[in-house]
């Protein structure tokens, strides 16, 4: 996954075909509308993006994923303190969990990922074993875990935990609303980890 910021120009088009998939969803979306919303002509869509598959994958996963943002080093290129990741990390993971839109669209793009097979599924396999490893790494720092497997199991567990939250957000069992439960979320994934790594250290 490519984690470097994406130009001007590409981030407009995503956040309007973020606006149109909202509102048409995947199927009815077309890439007409989308170039309208973005105030731009569809060529010049079409120069970013050779299919609507491949616009809607990079739309939702720019909005919802959030571990392009993760960062072990401050502007200084220093590395962060253990504190100051933990908090990046909370942060990050507060802000994913609180974009309404992006929650459904993203259970939207698994089940398109996995229904349409092929390229996108291989892509999306790609992004998604990416980011468990970019999360482990910073649980690394953040944490002090050593143990690879460990690392790679804590991450999954964590972003297994948010996509399943999606779900119960976009069927409404979850309130987006609910700052209680995000609060709650964060605070035992930063208070559980190394109570299991001190029990499982030896």
């Amino acid at each position: 996954m490519n984690i470097e910021p994406i130009n001007k120009s590409k981030q407009h088009i995503l956040e309007s075909a973020m606006s149109v998939f909202a509102i048409k969803g995947f199927e009815d979306a077309s890439m007409r509308e989308i170039a309208a919303e973005a105030g731009l002509t569809t060529g010049a869509i079409y120069h970013h993006y050779k299919n609507k598959d491949d616009l809607f994958y990079d739309a939702v996963k720019e909005a919802a994923y959030f571990v392009h943002k993760l960062s072990e080093k401050n502007e200084e290129s220093k590395l962060k303190s253990n504190d100051e990741i933990l908090a990046e990390i909370s942060s990050r993971v507060m802000e994913r969990m609180s974009k309404e839109i992006e929650q459904r669209l993203l259970i939207l793009l698994a089940a398109y990922a996995i229904s349409k097979g092929g390229r996108i599924k291989e892509k999306y396999k790609q992004d998604y074993t990416e980011i468990i490893q970019k999360v482990a790494e910073m649980y690394f720092y953040a944490f002090g875990i050593e143990n690879i497997d460990y690392q790679r199991s804590l991450a999954a567990i964590l972003v297994a935990a948010l996509d399943g939250i999606a779900i119960q957000y976009s069927l409404g069992v979850l309130k987006l609303d609910d700052q209680k439960f995000k609060d709650t979320f964060i605070t035992f994934f930063a208070e559980s980890i190394p109570v299991f790594l001190r029990s499982h250290s030896k």
